[in-house]
């Protein structure tokens, strides 16, 4: 098979998993932002909207805190679903929502064949190596879960990752073209996502380390290269000031959170509390920090970028207010790192295959079970349920103690809800509330844990859809083909890349 056959064959097999288990709806309050703001700009023409998202909004006008870049690219996927809307006579809220809510499956997909293309072109893995990492990252890790619903993590992971790929480029001949390339991801990234900004010193310090090693040391070509990686920044960077002003009359205000000083407090919880731990839910970074001094000894410049990436983003969020993510599955503000702690697993796997291979397969194994019930059920219900029984203090329980963890509770849930949908009255009754569009906005926990379809059911679009009755090739030939396609597209893999 082609390498542009194998490219394709690993898009379609990872997009058709996300687009499987994906929920077809936006049900984070981020997303409903990001996605109003979308709805604004396509049909007012306007950066600002009136809907209340949540208790503490103002009526009037408002403005999303959260990147422009997200909802400029979502803007296809709305008109495509206006026009499925039209053509298959679903309502229209529904059907744009679906089909925004479905980019991160696209994207996500991306990044695997990023993570692929890495490993085989930089890392000159074998291709057995390479499909395993690409599946370690989209399967074994958050990336799974964040495929489903309209956040920016999975878009600036994404981009930032294909900065990395294009500056690490080895090619002279193309050296001007891949550092144009890279600071145009890297600005795209930092327009959907601002804190990706330190990341921007890492790829400056890898520069330089490429000059230094250069037989010509012109201090001109190395401005030469930094300048033309750093126009696309400088634009995007005046972009969001004028962003600003128009939002906040203020071209530094961004609106984010501010730095909130418990830096140790966020630095455990994102590495080691049995809520949040970047470990614990997604193990395979173990192997990968183990992998780090051979990654080093092979590719040091490569090895010191990946490291000031992850770093930087743990530092810059462990001093963030809401270095949890809020009501988020594992640490969410951490995925944009994860290529960079899956990667040099291949080196572990080259150098020492056989005495790894069966504990790295078990880990891995380990991860896409931990995966599994976040894209089976609504991960809010577990939420919602601390938050009855022990109040404004049932995040905090869920975040430090061990026995109330979400990788405890949410499997918990995925029984629950299994075992409710023998009460046809009560998912009657839901659905009917789901048509009328009733939010609970407001409403007591109790209230939305009895009522609400989307913490009450499978969290699968296409089951939805059958809830709420639409005719059989809506809801079951779609899940059906796609099958079909992870199937036929995972047995051509297995075919092409044969053993690690």
């Amino acid at each position: 098979m082609s390498k542009p056959k194998i490219h394709l064959t690993l898009f379609l097999f990872f997009f058709s998993i996300y687009a499987l288990t994906g929920q077809g709806s936006i049900q984070s309050a981020d997303g409903k932002i990001m996605f109003l703001l979308t709805q604004a700009m396509v049909e007012n023409q306007s950066v600002s909207f009136s809907e209340m998202v949540t208790l503490e909004d103002n009526e009037g006008s408002k403005f999303s805190k959260y990147g422009l870049g997200m909802s400029i690219l979502a803007i296809p996927f709305y008109l495509l679903g206006k026009a499925l809307s039209i053509l298959l006579g679903i309502e229209a809220s529904l059907a744009t929502q679906f089909a925004v809510s479905m980019i991160n499956a696209f994207l996500t997909a991306l990044s695997c064949l990023m993570v692929y293309r890495f490993a085989r072109e930089r890392f000159d893995f074998s291709p057995g190596t390479g499909l395993f990492l690409a599946a370690g990252f989209g399967l074994s890790t958050i990336a799974w879960y964040y495929s489903e619903d309209f956040m920016s993590e999975p878009v600036t992971t994404l981009l930032l990752l294909s900065a990395v790929y294009f500056v690490t480029g080895q090619d002279p001949l193309t050296r001007k073209r891949d550092l144009l390339w890279a600071g145009t991801f890297l600005a795209l990234a930092i327009f959907c996502r601002l804190p990706v900004l330190v990341a921007v010193p890492g790829f400056i310090i890898y520069q330089w380390m490429v000059w230094a090693e250069s037989e010509e040391k012109s201090v001109n070509a190395l401005v030469m290269d930094l300048v033309r990686s750093a126009i696309p920044v400088i634009a995007v960077l005046i972009l969001i000031m004028a962003y600003n002003y128009v939002r906040f009359a203020d071209p530094l205000e961004t609106g984010y959170e501010k730095f909130s000083g418990r830096f140790m407090v966020g630095l455990f919880g994102l590495l080691f509390s049995p809520g949040k731990s970047l470990f614990l839910f997604n193990p395979l970074t173990i192997f990968g920090c183990l992998s780090f001094t051979l990654c080093f000894q092979k590719q040091r410049k490569i090895t010191l970028l990946f490291g000031w990436i992850v770093v930087s983003h743990l530092l810059l969020f462990s001093f963030w207010g809401s270095w949890q993510g809020g009501m988020s599955w594992g640490p969410r503000l951490m995925l944009g790192v994860l290529p960079y702690l899956i990667l040099p697993i291949g080196f572990l796997l080259r150098e020492y295959k056989q005495a790894v291979k069966i504990p790295v397969l078990v880990v891995m194994a380990m991860g896409i079970l931990i995966q599994l019930p976040s894209v089976t059920v609504n991960i809010a219900r577990y939420y919602y349920e601390m938050n009855r029984d022990f109040g404004s203090s049932g995040h905090d329980q869920i975040l430090f103690s061990p026995k109330y963890s979400q990788l405890i509770g949410q499997f918990r849930q995925v029984a629950v809800v299994f075992e409710n949908l023998d009460d046809d009255f009560q998912m009657a009754q839901m659905v009917s509330l789901a048509k009328k569009g009733e939010r609970f906005l407001g409403a007591d926990i109790e209230v939305v844990l009895e009522n609400g379809l989307a913490v009450n059911a499978p969290n699968f679009w296409w089951y939805y859809m059958r809830l709420f009755g639409y005719p059989f090739y809506f809801w079951l030939l779609p899940p059906v083909a796609l099958v079909g396609v992870i199937a036929v597209s995972g047995y051509k893999l297995y075919r092409e890349t044969g053993d690690l």
